[in-house]
């Protein structure tokens, strides 16, 4: 029979356990991808019964009864440990894993003398309702952040293959980046044949019926579950109290806005708070967060009230809106259940897309709790939630409302990467290569970005510009024509910031290279200078014991008292006898093994 797969939501709830996961072999290893197995408990009921597990006992473990399939999880697993009786495991950050139940055909192919599957008729389990009959089986995806309260994520009916629950059905990273417990119930009736009777071609045989359910249970996170906000914050309410970012919309496409007015049941108190936190500070736009290497800018929510008594009042609940969308984000109708969260993220290439996390409000763990919703790196976000809330009083009426926002997270430190256009090498400031180089500021999608290109003048003792080349520049764009490139990466969006600068020389003239190359250094050279080295016979070569420059640099290291400009014409390798030229073209003998201080010593004059 054919199997029907019910996506329910992205959720993040989670509950109390009565009854542990058996353990597996304990390992400690480098996140690397694996497939554990995980056992579970079996649990027996009567044939009227629903499945009712949390108020029953087990009677077997999974390793030790006939079942409908085993179970395992598949990811980048770090660890594995114990937290609260479950075993747990610790997944590589921003990774997600997936579960599968390997269904086994053993149970439907059992003779009819012994426990067979037959289908059960029945659309409750454990007091969870489902929208199809269970038929030849029922496996059902939980999730619980706080170990007190289960959320149903994903419900497949009927099954007669493999079952996977992963990224697209049921496990997200906000599950993940807050620590989440995970239950699977896997729910099924059998009927064993007793005698073979029959009367006039009627079969009379009686049959002895029990209906079984397998729990696997686990708990999963990545390895920084820290989920309380830091550094800078900003909020942004929902609700009516602090109405800047809610409205009333008049149905649930949640579109428009409508007055909150004293008779609306939302008016004057919040649900929550989102708190965007750890950026460094605030652009020069009202809506950008820069952020600096190292810090972890995050969204969390915080749920100030209780969802089936909001502002201290019982008739007032969040309601399971069953077929809700989203007009904005062209979200189609859908279950969101008791609300529902939409991020839109838009990168630098204006590439967009959206998380859903249905059944929002009712995952979340007990009110005054911060949940972690996602860690943020650069790009534009939209943050949609969309809810209803149901008055009980009287006749029920419904209203619905959205709580909506946008920021741009940007890096505040705009580096741009130098890379070599032929060998691909990441090229440093005053690197020299001949093969040209290509811009990328991969880790920095935000740069406003200027290159200016100077070349040899015409009398070859300075530098001009080449205004062909100067102006603005792009990620990925190539330059390969010989001369000195200064590129800056200036942040758009705070002016007060520095820009970063790296110089390069593309070609191969030593009297360029040599100037590139201490151009930042504290012995800088001008061109005028390097061709006076040159004119008077010395070498400026890529080997540094024949070049003037790297042998003067070197030397200033033992005497760094020598006059700025000087340059060593000659090493005599004779007790340690430097030979000097200044800036005016006088000759001076220097032995740095005996001078305390070259100022006093270079005073031999060598005619």
């Amino acid at each position: 029979m054919g199997r029907l797969l019910k996506r329910v939501s992205c959720t993040l709830g989670i509950a109390k356990i009565l009854t542990v996961v058996s353990p597996v072999p304990t390992f400690v290893a480098e996140a690397k991808e694996q497939t554990v197995d995980i056992y579970g408990q079996v649990y027996e009921f009567d044939k009227k019964s629903e499945y009712e597990i949390d108020s029953s006992s087990a009677t077997s473990t999974t390793d030790k009864a006939s079942t409908l399939g085993s179970f395992s999880i598949d990811g980048d697993i770090s660890k594995d440990y114990t937290k609260n009786g479950f075993t747990a495991y610790e997944i590589a950050n921003d990774t997600v894993f997936s579960v599968s139940y390997k269904y086994s055909s053993k149970l439907k192919d059992a003779d009819a003398m012994d426990w067979h599957l037959t289908e059960d008729s029945k659309k409750v389990v454990n007091g969870i309702a489902l929208d199809d009959k269970i038929k030849n089986g029922a496996v059902i995806l939980q999730t619980s952040l706080d170990g007190n309260k289960w959320s149903t994520a994903t419900i497949v009916t009927d099954i007669s293959s493999d079952v996977t629950f992963n990224q697209d059905n049921g496990i997200n990273n906000i599950q993940l980046a807050n620590g989440c417990y995970y239950r699977i119930i896997v729910a099924y009736e059998t009927e064993k044949q007793l005698d073979n009777t029959s009367i006039w071609f009627i079969d009379t045989s009686d049959y002895d019926y029990k209906k079984c359910a397998e729990v696997y249970q686990f708990y999963a996170s990545y390895k920084d579950t820290d989920t309380a906000p830091t550094g800078e914050k900003f909020y942004f309410y929902a609700g009516a109290k602090n109405s800047a970012y809610t409205v009333k919309t008049k149905k649930n496409n949640y579109a428009g806005s409508e007055t909150i007015d004293n008779k609306d049941p939302h008016y004057g108190w919040d649900l929550g708070y989102f708190c965007l936190s750890d950026y460094t500070d605030k652009g020069d736009a009202d809506d950008v967060y820069l952020k600096k290497v190292g810090n972890k800018v995050k969204l969390t929510f915080r749920l100030d009230q209780d969802i089936n008594n909001l502002n201290g009042n019982s008739n007032l609940i969040i309601e399971n809106d069953k077929d809700g969308s989203d007009e904005e984000f062209k979200v189609l109708k859908h279950n969101m259940k008791h609300g529902e969260l939409i991020i839109r993220h838009t990168d630098s290439e204006n590439n967009n897309t959206e998380v859903n996390y249905s059944d929002y409000l009712a995952a979340l763990a007990s009110p005054g709790a911060d949940t972690s919703i996602q860690l943020f790196e650069e790009g534009d976000y939209e943050v949609h939630l969309n809810y209803a809330i149901t008055d009980k009083d009287g006749i029920d009426s419904t209203t619905y409302y959205q709580t909506s926002f946008k920021f741009k997270i940007r890096n505040a430190n705009c580096m741009v990467y130098i890379f070599d256009s032929k060998s691909g090498a990441e090229l440093s400031n005053g690197d020299v290569t001949e093969n040209g180089f290509r811009i990328d500021t991969a880790r920095s999608s935000y740069p406003k970005l200027q290159v200016k290109k100077e070349i040899l003048n015409k009398t070859q003792s300075g530098l001009v510009e080449d205004t062909r080349f100067n102006g603005a520049a792009s990620d990925g764009e190539t330059f390969t024509d010989e001369g000195i490139y200064t590129i800056k990466a200036y942040n758009r969006y705070d002016e007060k910031l520095e820009p970063a600068v790296k110089t390069i020389y593309v070609g191969r003239n030593n009297i360029l290279t040599a100037y590139t190359k201490h151009l930042n250094t504290s012995e800088q050279y001008t061109i005028a200078q390097l061709n006076n080295m040159v004119d008077d016979g010395y070498t400026i070569c890529k080997a540094k014991r024949l070049n003037v420059v790297d042998v003067t640099l070197s030397e200033r290291t033992i005497t760094p008292d020598v006059p700025a400009g000087w340059y060593v014409i000659e090493q005599l390798n004779i007790d340690g006898i430097v030979i000097w030229q200044s800036t005016s073209g006088e000759i001076f003998r220097l032995n740095p093994e005996l001078c305390v201080n070259a100022k006093q010593r270079i005073n031999e004059n060598i005619d």
